[in-house]
């Protein structure tokens, strides 16, 4: 019984993480529309290259996509090519040093118009080994000094009151920064999560939510329950061959985020989805799937694709490569 429990409870964050994960899809004559597809919202990055992924989306077609970091324009190494009612474009960022970002992305219409902005925050950190979480880690007490005892006849001990239990999540250790998937002879096949979890009402689970990002991944998140091992810690071991079965990358990065659901139902202690894990493929990989395998809209713009519209007197639509 105390498994289902746990189940059901994870089960239950799953649509919690997932429900901010969409797409603003142009609809109606609003004007120019832009968004970024990758990175996610107050992800964590070691420092270096960080490929963002943005949208522009006009009835009257999309001329050009600005995208910045803290007020800075990145320019695109290659523009696509104007006209298009949606536009997709891929950059390279380089931060200069670690800290918090804003990125910022508008789109510009054919006839010169600028959408709003569309802005998400991305924190860069300096040391690939140190995982900075959003929540501040239990404070270290200082040893209780050795109090000399004096004469006071009309003294009275003064208590200091202990402050309140917040709670918070933080991310202890990760075995691995580096991991493969596929055959064991390149090197771990697995890495090993700890986190340390607290909460002033009471724990029901603490959820790793996780997927992997490379071209053309799933948008969704997976989630298992991390184990207690005694203490405020929690550890859960990720093996990527027996989650995915066929490999369909040469490289991805791990993202994932550690969600403590209180007795409750409070979610509100997490970390940051970070992305410090990279995987790399050992042995064959599958081949990646074709725009022409997505359906509908959704799945298809979300890969990368382009959602064309049919020539036929019937409105139909097919999934392209852009």
């Amino acid at each position: 019984m105390k498994g289902h429990i746990r189940l059901s409870a994870v089960l239950l964050l799953a649509g919690i993480l997932l429900s901010g994960c969409s797409f603003p899809f142009f609809q109606g004559p609003a004007g120019p529309q832009a968004w970024i597809d990758a990175p996610l919202d107050h992800s964590v990055f070691p420092l270096g290259p960080v490929q963002v992924v943005s949208h522009g989306a006009d009835q009257t077609g999309i001329a050009q996509i600005e995208l910045s970091a803290n007020g800075v324009v990145i320019p695109p190494v290659s523009q696509p090519g104007g006209g298009q009612s949606l536009m997709t474009q891929k950059q390279t960022w380089n931060p200069e040093a670690p800290g918090e970002y804003r990125l910022r992305v508008r789109a510009q219409n054919s006839a010169g118009a600028w959408s709003p902005f569309a802005s998400e925050i991305v924190f860069i950190r300096g040391n690939a080994a140190t995982v900075t979480p959003v929540f501040s880690p239990t404070p270290t007490l200082s040893p209780t000094p050795t109090l000399t005892p004096t004469a006071s006849p009309t003294g009275t001990p003064t208590v200091t009151p202990t402050g309140a239990v917040t709670g918070g999540v933080t991310v202890e250790r990760i075995s691995d920064d580096a991991i493969y998937a596929g055959k064991p002879s390149c090197g771990p096949l697995q890495v090993t999560i700890v986190a340390r979890a607290t909460a002033p009402k009471g724990i029901t689970v603490v959820a790793l939510f996780y997927r992997f990002q490379y071209d053309g991944a799933p948008k969704g998140f997976d989630n298992a329950a991390m184990n207690p091992i005694g203490g405020d810690l929690y550890q859960y071991v990720l093996n990527p061959t027996s989650v995915l079965g066929s490999i369909p990358f040469d490289q991805a990065t791990l993202q994932y985020q550690i969600v403590v659901q209180q007795k409750d139902g409070d979610t509100s202690i997490r970390t940051p989805v970070l992305a410090d894990i990279s995987v790399q493929a050992c042995g064959p990989v599958a081949p990646a799937p074709s725009c022409l395998d997505y359906t509908d809209k959704r799945s298809c713009v979300a890969h990368g694709c382009k959602w064309v519209p049919g020539t036929g007197i019937v409105a139909t639509y097919t999934c392209q490569n852009p």
